[in-house]
């Protein structure tokens, strides 16, 4: 093979369909059934582009483009169908937990040119029916002050028109297989695990399996989702000549299904949209059904609940992490601080999901080739990176050609050309770089 990749979710298997198409021999190797059936299946599926670090911005713009032609970029049928666009906008509530955030997203979107509208309180509540107190700081429900007023009220929102999401990730994640696989130059292994990262002549030459197989390659690449520091340590058994700056790891996340207020219609076409409040702590969107899908943009109030599992699996069905907790329950009527008519489920009809996200120190993706030759990683990316797969395709397949024809990536990082928005020019590899200090984000999944 000239490139075998770690991970089967969105990331690596659009990785997959970008170098197929471009003439190399793939394989994908994971453990689990099929594609997509990690933490791509549990995504929330947002597609956003309200990030405070410009090059994440542009990033995102690019992605979402992609989705707007996912047919196109497609480019073949797939007996289970196409997954979906559903575009809706995006509201951030306003208020003293998000005006740092805001203003540096803002930023971003004035330097590029981007639309977004400022919303008053009359206007938020027209739109969406929402209360408008201040509840800020976010707190949890055993707090005494849980639910209390501040005694202000929320600063009305910024709208954000280009916003949406896809309710099947993982119908994604097919599609992407089906597009490699019709270039007839990839191949997926299911149910194997990696066991070791195989060197040549100081380079990375392949990899070996549980059962004692040996898969040579001209580069591997990590897109193992939250396995992926447990790769990074297989690559690396001297960590001594690991030089990453930024490291990844695993981390339990729930995210909450309830029914969609009365007054407003949370229905695909309907008024709901995807909503960031950072004054009491969730996001939610519209879910299929008329449901709302709920989850946390990472509070400091939920830090100390904050679980870093050393077995991603324990975290799915069967698992010994796999059961809802009480931060099911603290998302929940976070939101309904928001929505007062939300309907509240007893505890016997909670509905959610508990997966395991892979994340940076500084919530921003790792995707660059490291100090090991012909080693490469797509990591970091779960909670905020399943928008943009296409474009993170693009960028892997131009960053690995790049450095495998003798490029020093690492003194000139790669500037990849946006395709699908004129007049944004670039973006600068740097952002993404292994090497980085840490950004000045959200530093939570907001980014």
């Amino acid at each position: 093979y000239d490139a075998v990749i770690i991970g089967a979710g969105v990331i690596g298997t659009s990785i997959a369909t970008e170098l197929s198409r471009h003439g190399w021999r793939t394989l994908n190797v994971d453990k689990l059934s099929g594609v997509g059936l990690g933490s791509t299946s549990y995504s929330s599926g947002i597609l956003r582009m309200t990030y405070s670090v410009l090059d994440s911005v542009k990033f995102a713009w690019e992605g979402y483009h992609y989705w707007q032609s996912w047919e196109d970029h497609i480019g073949v049928e797939d007996e289970k169908g196409l997954a979906q666009l559903r575009s809706c906008g995006q509201v951030i509530i306003r208020s003293a937990e998000s005006e740092a955030f805001i203003t540096k997203t803002l930023a971003c979107f004035d330097k590029l040119g981007l639309p977004y509208e400022m919303w008053d309180n009359a206007e938020l509540q027209r739109r969406l029916g929402f209360d408008l107190t201040s509840y800020a700081p976010p707190r949890r429900i055993d707090d005494d002050s849980f639910g209390e007023p501040n005694g202000r009220e929320v600063d009305g929102a910024v709208y954000f028109p280009t916003a949406g999401y896809i309710s099947d990730p993982q119908l994604a994640c097919h599609n992407l297989q089906t597009a490699a696989l019709a270039t007839g130059r990839a191949e997926f292994a299911f149910g194997q695990s990696v066991v070791e990262v195989t060197r040549e002549a100081g380079r990375a030459s392949g990899v070996r399996l549980a059962d004692g197989t040996v898969i040579s390659a001209g580069v591997v690449v990590n897109a193992a989702g939250p396995h992926s520091s447990a790769i990074n340590a297989l690559a690396f058994p001297d960590p001594a000549e690991n030089d990453m700056r930024i490291a990844t790891r695993p981390m339990r996340q729930e995210v909450s299904y309830v029914p969609s207020p009365p007054e407003i219609d949370w229905s695909d076409g309907g008024a709901g949209m995807v909503v960031t409040d950072p004054d009491t702590g969730v996001y939610w969107r519209p879910e299929v059904g008329g449901k709302i899908l709920c989850g946390t943009v990472e509070p400091p109030c939920d830090a100390s609940f904050h679980r870093y599992p050393e077995d991603p699996e324990s975290v799915y069905p069967g698992g010994a992490e796999s059961s809802l907790t009480e931060q099911w329950t603290n998302q929940v009527y976070r939101a309904a601080l928001r929505m007062p008519t939300l309907p509240l489920p007893d505890s016997a009809n909670t509905q959610g999901v508990v997966a395991c996200y892979d994340v940076s120190d500084d919530w921003t993706p790792i995707y660059d080739g490291s100090a090991l030759p012909g080693y490469y990683m797509a990591i970091g990316t779960s909670g905020n990176q399943f928008k943009n797969c296409g474009v993170a395709g693009r960028l892997m397949r131009e960053l690995i050609t790049a450095r495998e024809a003798g490029q020093d990536l690492d003194a000139h990082p790669l500037q990849l050309a946006l395709e699908r928005v004129p007049g944004c020019g670039t973006i600068d590899t740097a952002a993404f770089s292994r090497l980085r200090t840490s950004h000045s984000s959200a530093n939570n999944v907001m980014g």
